[in-house]
């Protein structure tokens, strides 16, 4: 029969090989460009709230939202 240890050590072992196994490298995964990162929020947002809509509180809020989301400050222009 099987100590505690032993039943713990090959615990620990098998989380370790799930975790390096499963896990991507976060540095090697590319991070959108600002161009790129807009172009996809305002995409999104075109969905959203078609160009005719009058509600620009809710299009300039969303696309801020969207913009942190993707790691980035929201210039100050009126594009969205």
């Amino acid at each position: 029969m099987l100590r505690l240890r032993q039943i713990c050590g090959m615990v620990v072992l098998l989380s370790a090989v799930l975790v390096l196994a499963g896990v991507p490298d976060a540095s090697a995964q590319k991070k959108m460009s600002y161009e790129e990162a807009y172009a996809k929020c305002k995409a999104d947002l075109d969905r959203t709230y078609p160009s005719g809509s009058t509600s620009t509180t809710g299009r300039s809020t969303r696309g801020i939202a969207c913009m942190k989301q993707m790691g980035y400050q929201a210039k100050k222009s009126d594009k969205f």
